[in-house]
C-alpha cells in the first residue's frame, strides 16, 4: 500500500492540503484529515464499472481515445470547457493552456 501525504481537496472549493490518501492496487482504500464530503468523493471517486474509452462505440485503447479527443478540440470552432470544479490545480492549468490554444471558453458549475 502506498500512503500520499500532503493531497489537495478540490471537492467543496476549500482546498485543504494535508490529507493522506491510501492506495492500494490502483484504488483509494483511505483517507485521513478530510471532512466528510472529501472523504466520501476521494473513496468513491473511481468505478471499477466505468465503461472504456470508446469512438462511435468501437472500444479503443486509451491512447486511440486521447488522439480523437485531441482532433475533434483541433477542429473545433469555440469548444468550451467545462465542470472543473472537481480537478486538480494541474489539470486546470492544462485545461486553460488547451482553452487557449483552441480559442475556447471555460465555465464552471457556478454559472449554472
Amino acid at each position: 500500500m502506498q500512503v500520499h501525504q500532503d493531497v489537495v481537496c478540490t471537492f467543496c472549493g476549500c482546498l485543504c492540503d494535508d490529507l493522506e490518501v491510501e492506495v492500494e492496487n490502483n484504488a483509494v482504500v483511505g483517507v485521513k484529515k478530510a471532512c466528510a464530503i472529501g472523504k466520501n468523493k476521494l473513496l468513491h471517486d473511481s468505478h471499477p464499472d466505468a465503461p472504456p474509452p470508446s469512438i462511435a462505440g468501437r472500444e479503443v485503447p486509451i491512447e486511440a481515445a486521447i488522439d480523437e479527443a485531441a482532433r475533434i478540440l483541433s477542429r473545433a470552432r469555440y469548444p468550451l470547457i467545462y465542470g472543473l470544479s472537481s480537478t486538480t490545480s494541474e489539470a486546470q492549468r492544462e485545461l486553460v493552456a488547451i482553452a487557449e490554444k483552441t480559442k475556447g471558453t471555460i465555465d464552471n458549475p457556478s454559472s449554472y
